[in-house]
């Protein structure tokens, strides 16, 4: 029973994605699965910049380094 709260209570520090991005998430699986393409999966991650935990759909950081990090072909680079 200590183990469930605990791991309730981690869970809560992990910054989640907003309900806009996982219902977006959500239509481009639908077309992904007519196409007979494979899901996107939201996973949590922990960033490689800061540390915290996050959801992602494929970026490696939280965001917290927004001014360093670029984009190259759909690819973060940092």
């Amino acid at each position: 029973m200590t183990q469930e709260m605990g791991h309730e209570f981690q869970s809560n520090k992990i910054k989640r994605l907003p309900p806009s991005v996982v219902k977006d998430i959500e239509l481009k699986n639908h077309a992904r699965r007519l196409a007979n393409l494979s899901a996107i999966k939201i996973v949590v991650r922990t960033c490689i910049s800061c540390g915290v935990q996050f959801e992602s759909a494929g970026n490696r950081t939280c965001g917290c380094n927004t001014r360093s990090a670029g984009f190259i072909a759909g690819r973060e680079i940092i």
